[in-house]
């Protein structure tokens, strides 16, 4: 009997054991790497936050990131399969869809706040007093038509200036504060944490926030996938919408933690760190919200017909 009931035994461990294995081989199986294109700025702070609480991991996703500081070589980099997803403004991304990239938004990031976060700079001895003094000015940006360059008109037209008289140029944000100081710029518009990193630098004078001037609520960033990957991986996709919403989620409960891991991916500590301003985190992309800002682009010359929602975002 003793013998009988310790084969039995025996046996229950080993079928547990085996059990055990597959399940820990399917689940290895099941993890699926994911190369993100990433522009730092605090837009993204919760993939961080979600990478540091194992929330895309807990999604069978692997994240891979490849720091791309212009809207242009993000959209380069999704449109060619260089990354899976890749992050852009909202505005820039909408942009390039209109002109033909076979490109989805998949989820929006976040929303600007209307104090700190972005700014306008000139030199701390420029005449440029405020938005109206742009008219004709050069202005540097990360995107033309971008969500900077909205910014930028919707202040000076809300002071009576001249939109259509104001120069935008891409350039890297990294390249922009010494651009202005060396005079080959009128000002430039800097996104936290490379904002905070310029004004700590010295030699800047703040023009403000350009989205306190627009009367709705702006959707800043966004994750974009071309066509090809929306196809032939929808389910990643929707693992990583998933991932990032409770990241998100988390991010908005808990900033500190947010700010935490700001300082993890641009190397900025102390009080420069203290002073970077948050967006307001999100997921998803309602049509309510996107629908103001195309009205923007449309009376600004960039589109000449507001596109259908499902053109622009990716609706599984």
């Amino acid at each position: 009997m003793k013998k009988v009931l310790a084969a039995v035994l025996l046996t229950a461990v080993v079928c547990v054991m085996a059990v055990s294995a597959a399940s820990a081989q399917g689940t290895a199986q099941k993890v699926t790497t994911v190369k993100l294109g990433v522009y730092p700025s605090v837009d993204y702070a919760p993939l961080f936050v979600g990478l540091k609480r194992g929330l895309f991991k807990k999604h069978g996703l692997d994240i891979k990131i490849t720091y791309l500081y212009t809207g242009s070589g993000l959209m380069a980099a999704a449109t060619s399969g260089q990354v899976d997803l890749a992050t852009n403004s909202v505005t820039a991304g909408v942009n390039a869809i209109i002109q033909g990239l076979p490109l989805k938004m998949v989820t929006a990031t976040d929303y600007s706040p209307r104090k700190g976060n972005t700014e306008v700079l000139v030199k701390s001895d420029s005449p440029i007093k405020g938005w109206k003094d742009l008219e004709g000015k050069t202005v540097a940006t990360v995107n033309l038509q971008g969500l900077f360059h909205l910014g930028v008109l919707g202040a000076v037209g809300k002071a009576g200036g001249d939109t259509a008289s104001v120069k935008s140029i891409p350039m890297s944000p990294v390249d922009e504060p010494n651009a202005l100081l060396a005079g080959r710029l009128d000002a430039i518009v800097l996104q936290d944490p490379f904002l905070s990193q310029a004004k700590a630098q010295g030699g800047f004078r703040s023009l403000g926030n350009p989205y306190a001037a627009i009367s709705y609520k702006v959707p800043a960033g966004a994750f974009y996938a071309s066509d090809s990957t929306i196809s032939s991986n929808p389910a990643m996709l929707k693992s990583f919408v998933a991932a990032w919403k409770e990241a998100a989620n988390l991010s908005v409960k808990n900033p500190t933690l947010a700010r935490q891991t700001v300082a993890k991916y641009t190397g900025i500590t102390g009080p420069i760190l203290s002073k970077i301003t948050l967006p307001d985190f999100a997921a998803g992309m309602p049509a309510s919200a996107l629908g103001p800002m195309l009205a923007s682009m449309k009376a600004y010359g960039w589109i000449k017909v507001v596109p259908s929602y499902d053109k622009l975002v990716w609706n599984p």
